[in-house]
This record gives C-alpha cells, structure tokens and sequence, in this order.
C-alpha cells in the first residue's frame, strides 16, 4: 500500500509483458494527500511512479507486505517486456538496518 501525505503521485499501469514485445501501458491514476493506493501481483503491480508536482516535493509511505530488504522483484524493459531480477535492499548510510538481508538473497539468487 501507499498512503500519499503531501503532494500528488502519478501511477503508469502496464499489462503482463509478452516475451520479446513491448510494454503495454494499461492505464494511469494519480494518488493525491489522504488517499491510499494498493498494489500486489493478484490485483497487478506492473507500474511506473513519478512525483507529478514539477516545481515541489511529495511525499508518500510504502508499507510492503514482507522486509523490502529480502524481496525478490522485477524491473521491465520497456522495448521487449524483458524481466530482470533485483533485490532494492536499503540505503542509509546513517542508520544501520539489522533486518537488511538484501546481500544474502542477491547471492542466493544471483540477482543485482
């Protein structure tokens, strides 16, 4: 879920890609302060985000359903629907995250 506090956010949806076609952009919501978006694969996640004030800040919170840390996702390329493994881990260099397990499943999975 994503739970938007200051601003507006723009959401591109895109379909499942085809092997070796281009993304399909399905549609577009915009996510505004009080508002709360959801996103999983059962009900589609295949999405592309962007602040959509050009000249301020905004501001929302994720709350993911499992340690974002250890989550194996996917990036699409756009031209032919290729999936390419990641895991985001965390990065602040500030305060150590002791639940940061991204290293440990990149090696399992031989992800980036």
């Amino acid at each position: 879920m994503v739970g938007m506090l200051r601003g507006r956010e723009r959401s591109e949806e895109y379909g499942r890609p085809e092997p070796g076609r281009a993304m399909r952009k399905t549609g577009e919501h915009h996510t505004h302060p009080g508002e709360v978006d959801k996103v999983s694969p059962s009900i589609g996640d295949i999405h592309l985000v962007a602040n959509d004030i050009h000249d301020d800040a905004s501001i929302s919170i994720h709350v993911y359903g499992a340690n974002i840390g250890s989550v194996r996702r996917h990036r699409f390329d756009e031209s032919d629907g290729r999936a390419t493994p990641f895991v985001s881990g965390y990065s602040s260099g500030v305060t150590p995250n002791l639940w940061d397990r991204s290293a440990e499943v990149r090696a399992r999975w031989g992800s980036r």
